[in-house]
């Protein structure tokens, strides 16, 4: 059995969870209660924002983690969820007397929850075991964001766009690095490493993209702030978003990493994991049999001709800021994954998500997002792509066929972006409506849009490069 390594905060937080995991949240509730002080008028707003996020992500996550495991119990459970969402949906809008006493939330956090609770439910093939080991996560990245306003009051960020959307982003990171910790936890259980020993395996494999989410939001807000105030960088808005992201995630990680290697797991945790690539491999099949390499390369050209007369029809809306964003972000992904090869498939990736995405949007007439809210999009998506990429890089091996690297790389990688994804959507649906953010919605169909095209070529990509890798 190889080893994987642990690396000494991984070491830190198994060996030392209950002080790790006390330590910081004691220090993020500290900090979020100096917070809400801070804030003055908008601190009602930061307040609602923590619970908006606990009912619209955390309460769908702890639901999926107890979905019941048998078939006939399944089909209730969802019954039940849409029969409860119906109810406080309909008691949101609706007069009659005997609806009026429910005491119902606001109809577009009932959709959200009900909304964001039947998407992982459908997904629980893949993302069952990222649910019930990582449920935590989400808990974390609101403690995180929350203990982070504090430092966007004094900064007088808290109600304007740009605290929005990195609270927002700062969300949906910090979730979505617990939930790699957790898939990198079953996937090193079931191998056979100790409970001990996969929590701190998995908490190191977390520094990677955590690194690259930090540089990501960096990346957004210095090309935003330099295009804002005329080419001054402006850093009270800088190290405050950076230092939300870096609370989630952080927050996150030691959090779900903490608790597993705490946890009494059992032998389910690897069968579930080993029943998931199975049932990810039987699935796949009529894709790897569509793509050989040659097909695989085809496509891809394909996918080159028609980003290229995308250029042309719709044209690139503010062209240098993007250029320098996806340059930039290239070199943050080989930076952070130490991999030229990652580098150029996250760029290019979200380069010709962007593209074709613009394309659409011209075609049927819609008009394009602000820049902002472009850049918010691109780098929600150029961190989900990261989590994809780099179980890729992982999973490269010269000894298999091109299509079985891509095969495992998509069955440990697609869980963790499709995880984002829908956190990425509900976090800023819910900065949307919370700080009446307009953008955010714009934001959110912009980044599900881009994410949808640029995980279409993900297949082709990982196979052909991978040919290349083996060939060379």
């Amino acid at each position: 059995m190889s080893e994987a390594p642990v690396g000494l905060i991984g070491k830190f937080v198994a060996n030392r969870p209950v002080l790790s995991i006390s330590v910081f949240a004691i220090g993020l509730t500290a900090l979020a209660v100096v917070g809400l002080r801070q804030a003055g008028d908008g601190a009602f707003v930061a307040s609602s924002f923590i619970t908006n996020a606990l009912v619209a992500m955390a309460l769908p996550v702890a639901l999926a983690a107890i979905e019941p495991r048998s078939r006939a119990a399944r089909f209730g459970f969802i019954f039940l969820i849409i029969f409860v969402g119906g109810i406080l949906a309909s008691a949101a809008v609706s007069d009659w007397w005997l609806l009026s006493i429910v005491p119902a939330p606001p109809l577009w956090l009932t959709l959200s929850a009900t909304g964001f609770t039947l998407y992982l439910i459908a997904l629980s093939p893949m993302m069952a075991s990222i649910s019930r080991l990582g449920v935590l996560a989400p808990m974390a990245a609101i403690l995180g964001v929350g203990g982070a306003s504090g430092y966007f009051a004094v900064e007088s960020m808290l109600m304007t766009a740009e605290g929005a959307g990195v609270a927002a982003l700062a969300l949906a990171a910090g979730a979505s690095i617990g939930a790699g910790v957790s898939a990198d936890f079953s996937r090193y259980f079931a191998r056979g490493f100790s409970r001990r020993r996969a929590a701190a395996a998995a908490g190191h494999a977390a520094v990677a993209p955590t690194m690259f989410t930090l540089l990501a939001v960096g990346i957004l807000l210095g090309i935003q702030t330099f295009n804002a105030n005329f080419g001054a960088i402006e850093w009270r808005i800088i190290w405050p978003g950076l230092t939300a992201i870096l609370a989630a995630t952080v927050g996150a990680m030691i959090a779900v990493a903490g608790a597993l290697s705490i946890d009494d797991a059992s032998e389910i945790v690897a069968v579930d994991e080993n029943r998931r690539r199975q049932w990810f491999k039987n699935s796949w099949q009529p894709v790897r049999r569509l793509l050989p390499v040659t097909t695989s390369l085809a496509t891809m050209a394909i996918a080159g001709v028609f980003a290229v007369v995308a250029v042309f029809e719709a044209g690139f809306a503010a062209p240098i800021s993007l250029i320098i964003f996806f340059a930039l972000i290239a070199i943050a992904a080989g930076l952070s994954f130490v991999s030229i090869r990652i580098s150029l498939m996250v760029a290019g990736l979200l380069g010709f998500g962007a593209l074709i995405t613009g394309y659409g949007y011209a075609i049927f007439g819609l008009t394009l997002p602000s820049l902002l809210d472009r850049l918010l999009a691109l780098t929600l998506c150029a961190v989900a792509l990261g989590h994809l990429t780099v179980s890729w890089r992982d999973a490269s091996d010269h000894w298999r066929d091109a299509r079985d690297i891509a095969e495992n790389a998509l069955s440990d990688g697609l869980r963790r972006f499709l995880f984002l994804v829908g956190t990425g959507v509900v976090a800023l649906f819910t900065a949307s409506h919370t700080f009446h953010w307009p953008g955010g919605t714009n934001a959110a169909g912009y980044f599900l849009s881009t994410a949808f095209l640029s995980v279409l070529l993900v297949s082709p990509v990982m196979i052909v490069m991978s040919a290349r890798s083996i060939r060379h």
